[in-house]
């Protein structure tokens, strides 16, 4: 009976170290007072229509959760963080792939689909930057000629987008994201590349090249199972 009781002690204390773990991991589990946001799956912004084959509910649509960080020293407010944290479902392996949402906008703050996208408006397309679940990678929208049928001949219709690997720590992550985004294209790694290859823990810097100017921001590989990525982007606060 002791052991029963102490193994049984034994779990609950692996759980809550697990739990604790888990907040102390994202940005999106700390109450700062600098922090705005909704949550965007449910109750926030409407999510986009899927195409009809993800109509029926076996492709189901991430929970997406959006912030807004502004540095709380007015000195570095100049610049604020949008930051996404999208969490898939689990997926059967059966399920096609160019099914389940992928290609992120920074414009729309939502993934879509493969499938929903080339059989859709060319216009969708277009604001897409990068994908962040197909094939484990992330990648460049406007260089995935042979996924997305609109992005060949997009030309300048969409924004160059240049991915970098990063070996920062978490805690500079999460100092850039709350209190200092410019940063983000201050130590901007260079060497860019279009897709890179990720897993759990990883973090990739990007750059986006929208006409005069140029927006940075990274993509944090939270987890794998299930998959969680947290993307954050440092622009202007007007």
């Amino acid at each position: 009976m002791y052991k029963l009781r102490l193994s049984s002690l034994y779990v609950v204390i692996s759980l809550l170290a697990l739990t604790l773990s888990s907040c102390e991991d994202s940005l999106f589990q700390r109450d700062q007072p600098t922090v705005t946001g909704k949550p965007t799956g449910e109750g926030g912004k409407d999510l986009p229509k899927q195409s009809p084959d993800n109509g029926d509910g076996r492709y189901p649509y991430p929970e997406i959760i959006e912030r807004e960080y502004i540095p709380s020293n007015d000195l570095f407010a100049h610049t604020k963080c949008l930051a996404w944290r999208i969490t898939w479902p689990a997926y059967d392996a059966s399920m096609d792939p160019e099914k389940i949402p992928t290609v992120f906008s920074k414009e729309t703050g939502f993934v879509n689909s493969l499938h929903f996208l080339n059989n859709t408006s060319p216009g969708n397309t277009y604001k897409c930057n990068f994908s962040l679940y197909y094939g484990n990678k992330v990648e460049s929208a406007n260089t995935m000629w042979t996924e997305l049928i609109y992005s060949f001949n997009a030309g300048s219709n969409m924004v160059g987008t240049y991915l970098a690997e990063s070996d920062e720590t978490l805690e500079t992550i999460k100092y850039w994201v709350m209190e200092r985004p410019k940063l983000f294209g201050d130590y901007w790694p260079g060497e860019p590349v279009n897709d890179i290859e990720y897993e759990e823990g990883d973090f990739i810097q990007y750059k986006l090249d929208v006409g005069d100017i140029d927006l940075y921001g990274g993509i944090r590989i939270v987890s794998m199972t299930p998959r969680i990525i947290e993307v954050y982007l440092a622009v202007p606060n007007y």
